[in-house]
């Protein structure tokens, strides 16, 4: 991909990551997970839902990303940052969510695995 081609879309998507910026100074500006600090409005990092309400909106109702964090925001802010959100990186979202995650085993077998690696001395 040409230079001039990511900076096109680093620009389009600035406000998100502005957005998302805002966002993580209710988190310390950190991963839950593994620690990375978000020093700047960038790309890789997320909100992450821990639990949706029935009945409420999730990303995909939205057109964009831009739209969904806007929706987001004032609810995080009312509801306490702890209680349904975490603030994570990319890659810590895709060891949860991603089409290989954790998500897609059951839970008792993540147990199993986690058991396992804190088992493991090697």
């Amino acid at each position: 991909m040409s230079k001039k081609l990511k900076s096109i879309r680093r620009n389009r998507n600035l406000p998100v990551y502005n957005l998302i910026w805002e966002i993580s100074k209710l988190f310390n500006s950190e991963c839950e997970v593994c620690l990375r600090k978000m020093s700047k409005p960038q790309p890789g990092f997320v909100i992450h839902h821990l639990k949706y309400r029935e009945g409420e909106k999730n990303h995909r109702d939205f057109v964009s990303r831009l739209k969904y964090y806007q929706f987001l925001l004032p609810i995080i802010k009312r509801e306490g940052i702890h209680d349904n959100f975490a603030f994570i990186c990319n890659a810590c979202h895709h060891s949860i969510d991603g089409p290989r995650g954790l998500k897609r085993r059951k839970k008792i077998n993540v147990l199993r695995l986690f058991l396992m690696y804190f088992r493991t001395n090697t």
